[in-house]
């Protein structure tokens, strides 16, 4: 790189410290605006003089007087970032006369995001001869070019770590020469555009400089590395800021430690005060993060509307959805449709990347996995982890993805980060209702409270979203009583080709049934929110009255020692099974059962009917929409163990009926397609794009 200049804000002080280098040149970027509605803009000037930076001065006021006075001392200038918002909203009507005004625009700037960037360059390319003569009667501007505008490139880095990482290219043997060539637009912006974490990090640049200049001290471990990271020049940008954004984390885990460690009694009230204080070091340093990611989404807020005023929708535009979720290893409903997700969207059959924390953070297709800053096990519930990933991983990870949608599946931490993130960075936000916590927590505690807190935590959560997904017409329904007004469905489907009646294996039915002859079947985790106490009494009678039936019990759960222990007799617990190997316990089974009441949707009594079974289920939750009364199987009540093995015994009695059900329940379960139902997800994301002023094309891979 071959010349260099500083072009501070309205002060020539950085570039005169340089200006003894026989390739350096004096430059400044000075603060202008449209009079008329106080619209500041930026404006670089190279290559000028002591002289020339005093004489503009008093013209900073009026854009159009400062140009006019550039031109009359031949200096060479550019708008720097044009569409970068700095204060009121740019429109039609400013970009216009930019374009009248500058015969040079600054396309790629190393601290402005890439989509601002971006579409400058498409405009600055879009100028024609003809459009500028329209413009300049339109305006009553006289143009100050022919209808070209060149582009340049520039670091624009205020925390000087980022220096010269941005450029512009172009010919030249001497600073004039170099000049002249930008000036005719033989030149091109070369190099990095701006993020989050650039812009956070010249602020913590700053900071740390600011603070060390007032005569504030810092321990000498932490000030030798502070110096290595914001002093010493790096020969890798990207690098350095890998390093900052490294130690950031470290010392945000290391304090969120100390903060948490050890429970506070009454004896040491004394440790709390140290304690807050780690926990709001930790979050102090994560707050130039969410800062720096919440100024980027204002500067990105009504680049749509311009790129549409001038190019109108763009039709081609891709659709990205970033899914957050806090369940997916597990072996729930819930993480069976987000794995499935990151499979589709790893094969390109949906526009779809599913996001999650686990512990060791590995991933897979269509998988971003983050690495948990702390995880708590689930109150009641020790299997389950609840797993917080740092807020600044997933607003960097997001940044980078940059999705046109985000969806919130699950209102844990993973969930509230996508939340979070969606908010600071100005994207619109889905959420997916899985699973009714309030009564689940209801069931695990046995305290009113709490489910009350839950509810209210739930509630929230998803008042939130620009539009909530239910899994069922029943659940959009209370959704909406409850005041979520946009609510619409996203149902399930079902995988026909690996649940379906020809898995039957007369060889596993001998082996699960032994001397008996019908078998009945329960799928799904075994917990108290299951109700499996419930269906365990309702076997219990019917197996008293008719001793050739067998229960299998699939799954795997807290409950189950508790549960396994006391079970009558002819029940057997298999625990958990996935893939070939359940489909073909489903397709040998005679009955379905499924008396849980917190289940949203109740996938396995879908997974069931695809195998050829009828279901017993309870009249509440998703299962309610699932099973049609005497057509695709029997309903009792909640809670009820006489009514549930009144269900049991009819259908254990009545062949004919249970193939009748059978019959009309896998006709009805081929009908539910996956397909049909990621329509539904894309008709919804569409919905909200719409909403939110973005057309994208919503459609699903053949």
């Amino acid at each position: 790189m071959r010349y260099v200049t500083i072009s501070d804000h309205n002060t020539l002080d950085g570039a005169l410290r340089i200006a003894h280098h026989p390739d350096a040149f004096l430059s400044v970027e000075v603060t202008t605006r449209f009079a008329q509605d106080d619209v500041p803009l930026h404006v670089l000037v190279w290559n000028l003089t002591e002289e020339d930076h005093r004489d503009l001065q008093p013209l900073r006021p009026s854009v159009v007087e400062l140009t006019a006075f550039l031109r009359e001392r031949r200096l060479i200038h550019a708008l720097a970032h044009p569409l970068y918002r700095m204060g009121p909203p740019l429109t039609r009507r400013h970009v216009e006369r930019m374009m009248l005004l500058f015969s040079i625009w600054e396309t790629r700037n190393g601290a402005r995001p890439e989509e601002s960037n971006e579409l400058a360059a498409r405009l600055a390319a879009s100028v024609t001869p003809e459009w500028i003569a329209r413009l300049a009667d339109r305006h009553g501007i006289e143009p100050t070019h022919d209808g070209r505008i060149a582009t340049t490139g520039g670091s624009d880095d205020h925390g000087a770590l980022d220096v010269a990482t941005t450029w512009t290219e172009a010919g030249g043997d001497s600073v004039e020469d170099f000049l002249d060539s930008v000036a005719s637009g033989d030149c091109a912006p070369g190099g990095e555009h701006g993020s989050t974490v650039k812009l956070a990090h010249a602020l913590a640049s700053l900071a740390v400089h600011a603070y060390r200049e007032a005569g504030g001290e810092i321990e000498p471990p932490l000030a030798q590395q502070i110096s290595v990271l914001f002093d010493q020049d790096s020969e890798n940008a990207a690098v350095r800021h890998a390093e900052i954004r490294g130690a950031s984390a470290y010392l945000v885990r290391l304090l969120g430690e100390r903060g948490r460690r050890g429970g506070i009694g009454l004896h040491e009230l004394d440790l709390l005060g140290n304690r807050l204080a780690a926990l709001a070091a930790a979050a102090a340093l994560q707050l130039p993060y969410l800062a720096t990611a919440q100024h980027h989404a204002g500067s990105r807020r009504g680049l749509r509307e311009i790129d549409e005023t001038f190019f109108g929708p763009r039709k081609g535009r891709e659709l990205r959805s970033l899914v957050f979720t806090d369940t997916y290893d597990e072996a729930n409903g819930v993480a069976g449709t987000m794995r499935r997700l990151a499979a589709e969207g790893a094969a390109g059959a949906l526009p779809i990347r599913v996001a999650t924390a686990r512990s060791d953070a590995s991933t897979e297709p269509g998988l971003t996995a983050f690495s948990p800053d702390w995880t708590l096990p689930l109150p009641t519930y020790e299997q389950l982890e609840l797993r917080f990933p740092l807020i600044t991983d997933v607003l960097e990870r997001t940044e980078s993805e940059r999705p046109s949608l985000i969806h919130v599946a699950t209102p844990g931490p993973v969930g509230v980060c996508g939340l979070v993130a969606a908010k600071l960075l100005g994207i619109p936000v889905v959420g997916s209702y899985h699973t009714e916590l309030g009564p689940y927590a209801l069931h695990l505690t046995r305290d009113l409270v709490v489910a009350e807190a839950i509810d209210l935590w739930v509630d929230w959560f998803y008042g939130r979203c620009d539009i909530v997904l239910a899994p069922t017409s029943y659940v959009a329904e209370a959704l909406r009583a409850r005041g979520k007004v946009e609510v619409v469905v996203w149902g399930r489907g079902v995988d026909t080709d690996l649940f379906r009646p020809e898995r039957r294996s007369n060889a596993l039915r001998e082996q699960l049934l032994g001397d008996a002859s019908l078998l009945l079947l329960s799928v799904g985790r075994v917990s108290h929110e299951k109700r499996l106490d419930v269906l365990l009494a309702a076997f219990a009678r019917v197996h008293a009255r008719i001793p050739s039936t067998r229960l299998a019990v699939v799954g795997d759960g807290p409950a189950r020692a508790e549960l396994e222990g006391p079970a009558p007799p002819g029940v057997f617990f298999l625990g958990e099974v996935r893939g070939q190997q359940l489909a073909q316990i489903y397709a040998s089974a005679d009955v379905f059962c499924f008396p849980s009441t917190t289940d949203t949707f109740g996938q396995v009594v879908l997974e069931a009917a695809a195998s050829g079974l009828p279901s017993v289920a309870v009249a509440a939750g998703g299962a309610a929409e699932l099973v049609t009364h005497g057509v695709t199987g029997l309903l009792a009540p909640a809670d009820d163990v006489e009514g549930f093995a009144d269900a049991l015994e009819r259908l254990v009695d009545d062949r004919f009926l249970r193939a009748r059900l059978s019959q009309e329940a896998l006709a009805r379960a081929q009908q539910r397609t996956w397909r049909t139902a990621d329509a539904q997800l894309l008709d919804a994301y569409a919905t909200v794009l719409e909403a939110a002023g973005t057309r994208h094309p919503a459609r699903v891979a053949a």
